[in-house]
């Protein structure tokens, strides 16, 4: 595990960590190049100058310029609901159709329960819909694990924004100094810096250790579990050696 620019000794006690699900908790399994490249086709279709949506541009992002952009041109409020439903249903379809498939990552359930037996709040924040994660939860009995699963749907404004993770932190009761957010992606990186929480990056998902680093990962693990220690160090505990036990003979 690497560290980026981590310094635990200086941050308060650790109360609460929230996850995202893709990736992270459950195997990555979206056609998101796709779900992304349609987006980005519906929004010039209607009308969105070529040019405004960088490449780089993620689903989120995405929409956000083009409301922007709409709004500003005309587009009442009404017709943008419309376009934005559209769009809606249309990510609805390709999350339904690949939460079916879905299992968990080898060990991560476990990973999470061990931070539950420590104490710890834990919740999950999610850009996918609400209909897909039902699906989800129903595949993998998992929904005991945490106390908030939020889905774009219940938050203000979805990933990279950080109004979503700002909510599950109301919910939990704990202070954003508290919290860290646990993602595979820049997206979670830049969501949680918005947020003013801790990122910590994992590998599970579709990057590197490198790009977790370079967009602001405290530190990066190779899974959940692999960040046990690292959690222990901000609850203050010490880990026990096993003894030497004499061998028989």
């Amino acid at each position: 595990m690497r560290q980026g620019h981590d310094n635990r000794q200086e941050r308060p006690k650790l109360r609460a960590v929230i996850f995202d699900l893709d990736g992270t908790l459950t195997v990555l399994t979206l056609p998101l190049e796709a779900m992304r490249r349609e987006t980005k086709r519906y929004l010039y279709d209607r009308g969105l100058p070529k040019g405004m949506i960088d490449q780089s541009d993620g689903i989120s992002s995405s929409i956000f310029k083009a409301k922007s952009y709409f709004l500003s041109h005309d587009m009442t409020p009404a017709q943008w609901r419309q376009l934005e439903e559209h769009i809606e249903s249309m990510l609805s379809g390709y999350e339904a159709g690949a939460a079916k498939d879905v299992r968990p990552i080898d060990g991560a359930l476990d990973a999470v329960g061990l931070l539950k037996a420590r104490g710890l709040k834990t919740a999950i924040l999610t850009n996918n819909g609400r209909q897909a994660v039902d699906i989800v939860l129903e595949i993998i009995p998992m929904a005991c694990l945490f106390d908030v699963i939020q889905t774009r749907n219940e938050s203000p404004t979805p990933k990279p924004f950080p109004d979503g993770l700002t909510a599950i932190v109301s919910k939990l009761g704990v202070d954003l100094s508290e919290t860290i957010y646990v993602g595979d992606a820049p997206i979670d990186a830049v969501a949680a810096a918005r947020a003013g929480i801790d990122f910590w990056g994992v590998t599970t998902g579709e990057t590197s250790r490198e790009i977790l680093l370079s967009a602001g990962a405290q530190l990066v693990a190779s899974s959940l579990h692999d960040m046990i220690p690292s959690v222990d160090a901000r609850l203050g505990r010490r880990l026990r050696r096993t003894p030497n036990l004499p061998s028989g003979n």
